[in-house]
């Protein structure tokens, strides 16, 4: 765990008695006060993540943070670290990542000090990032718009990481499997720094949750690892729970899994969540078997073939995806389950994105996607823009990521949050925080299929450029790996390629693959 920064902050509003605070950006801190007071006394601190009417709320709602406190000062100068209560979870059965300091930290934006005479001659705050290297990625366009989104989610991605593993947001603070997949995308995205993926799918594996679909994550997450940082050391150790995570035995005669199992996890059935909360699920139906959770079972067996170089695990895939198509189709089109004549945005978007679609539905289903806009959760936002971007259909995914309404990343700022949020909005899901790093997909989207920059071995020893500008005039990024950063250029549709060897390629058609030197 790297060094706290120490970020300082001036008052943004002095009404004699009353000294307001604006550090910006939230982030998981501690306080510090500089105390010069002649006499001893007390003052009154209020630490928030959001204001209202001009002074830190007090009464944010769900898990929006607020502090306060009574400090008795004694006369002197000095430094006075404020002390957080321990962090209270939902749960108390399940363990969770502890802070990453022996005091505890809060994440906040805002401190507001109170009292006759106020001896604070300066404030400041340790904010945690763990080991984030700022200058690593970078990404800018002709569409401010997306510039801004991109800076809020790389932040977020940045602000999430001061625990030891990918936490599923202050609330809970603990690993999910649903969290972990986009954060770790979004991490490698910024930095290559693969030390936090590493410990989470240690804790995951030991610790899963119940989830069908994100317990069939583990594989995706664990290939994805390897293509970033290239480290295969723990998959001996990985590969027995990462087979259970599978689900072989619970496969039905036509080789697809029910909507739920007879076992418990955590207490839970487990069981589909299709997306979460529930207002978040665009109606979907529910029945045995389902396509969405199918989709993932094709996708997790694949990734088992890639990571163990075993072709039982594909064949059984093909098998699933046949499967699926069989069964779960109608009209041409993927329905939610056996017997249902509807189509939620994900049983339009996952079978794309996991690769159980054929490319000649892509057309229609980017029109289905595109009609429905945004009925789903930030977390299934990640794969809603997956599938624009993979049918050829980048101006519909740019144009959501940009989107201004409260439905959009440019609503979360709006709302006055400065890291991704557990929803859209406090209404969407009342109990929610405002820092959850799954609500950060465009930190991946952007680079992995805008900018289109994806390893396909591990390490990123060789990688594919598939650009995917839409109606942009130019864009720029930089991909941090191992090796040095690859930055793909766009400029009056025209792509070039810096590669850490500082060769340079001009691109002629897409999707191209390059090997990058050690």
């Amino acid at each position: 765990m790297s060094s706290p920064v120490i970020e300082c902050a001036t008052a943004v509003k002095n009404s004699g008695e009353q000294l307001l605070f604006d550090f910006g950006k939230a982030a998981f801190a501690q306080v510090i006060l500089q105390i010069a007071a002649v006499r001893s006394g007390k003052l009154t601190i209020e630490v928030g993540e959001c204001l209202k009417a001009g002074s830190v709320d007090p009464a944010p709602g769900g898990f929006r943070r607020y502090f306060r406190d009574e400090i008795k000062y004694s006369a002197g100068k000095y430094a006075l670290e404020v002390v957080f209560p321990p962090h209270q979870a939902p749960s108390s059965t399940l363990k969770k990542c502890l802070s990453p300091d022996k005091n505890e930290v809060m994440p906040f934006r805002y401190i507001q000090i109170s009292g006759d005479d106020i001896p604070v001659t300066a404030v400041s705050r340790k904010a945690y990032f763990g080991s984030f290297n700022d200058e690593a990625a970078d990404f800018e366009s002709s569409d401010e718009k997306l510039n801004q989104v991109w800076d809020f989610c790389k932040y977020s991605i940045k602000a999430t990481n001061a625990f030891e593993c990918y936490i599923d947001g202050d609330r809970e603070r603990l690993p999910y499997e649903g969290d972990a997949y986009i954060n770790q995308l979004g991490h490698f995205c910024c930095d290559a720094d693969y030390r936090k993926a590493f410990r989470t799918i240690d804790w995951l594996l030991e610790h899963p949750t119940w989830p069908i679909e994100w317990r069939l994550l583990m594989p995706v997450i664990t290939r994805d690892y390897l293509l970033y940082s290239g480290d295969s050391s723990a998959l001996d150790k990985w590969k027995a729970p990462l087979i259970k995570s599978v689900f072989l035995s619970k496969l039905d005669d036509s080789f697809l899994l029910p909507e739920r199992f007879d076992e418990r996890c955590n207490g839970e059935v487990v069981r589909t969540i299709i997306d979460w909360p529930l207002p978040e699920r665009d109606n979907c139906e529910f029945a045995s078997p389902m396509t969405v959770p199918n989709c993932y079972l094709c996708e997790a067996l694949r990734a088992m073939a890639d990571l163990y170089h075993d072709n039982s695990f594909a064949v059984t895939a093909e098998k699933v995806r046949n499967a699926i198509c069989n069964n779960l189709m109608k009209d041409g089109i993927f329905v939610d389950c056996a017997g249902s004549s509807h189509s939620s945005i994900h049983t339009l978007a996952f079978p794309v994105v996991f690769g159980v679609a054929d490319t000649s539905l892509y057309p229609r289903l980017a029109s289905m996607i595109t009609a429905k806009g945004m009925p789903c959760s930030v977390y299934a936002a990640q794969f809603v823009l997956d599938a624009l971007f993979i049918c050829n259909a980048p101006q519909a995914a740019i144009a959501l990521m940009t989107a201004d309404n409260d439905r959009s990343w440019l609503g979360m700022l709006k709302q006055g949050s400065t890291i991704s949020m557990e929803a859209w909005n406090n209404a969407a899901k009342p109990n929610q925080d405002w820092n959850h790093a799954w609500g950060a997909a465009p930190a991946n989207v952007i680079p992995r299929r805008l900018a289109g920059i994806r390893p396909v071995a591990p390490g990123f020893s060789r990688f594919v450029v598939d650009p995917h500008p839409g109606d942009l005039e130019f864009f720029r990024y930089r991909q941090p790996t191992l090796y040095g950063g690859i930055t793909v250029e766009y400029h009056k549709k025209k792509v070039s390629l810096t590669m850490p060897d500082g060769s340079v390629a001009a691109i002629n058609s897409t999707p191209q693959i390059f090997e990058l030197k050690k």
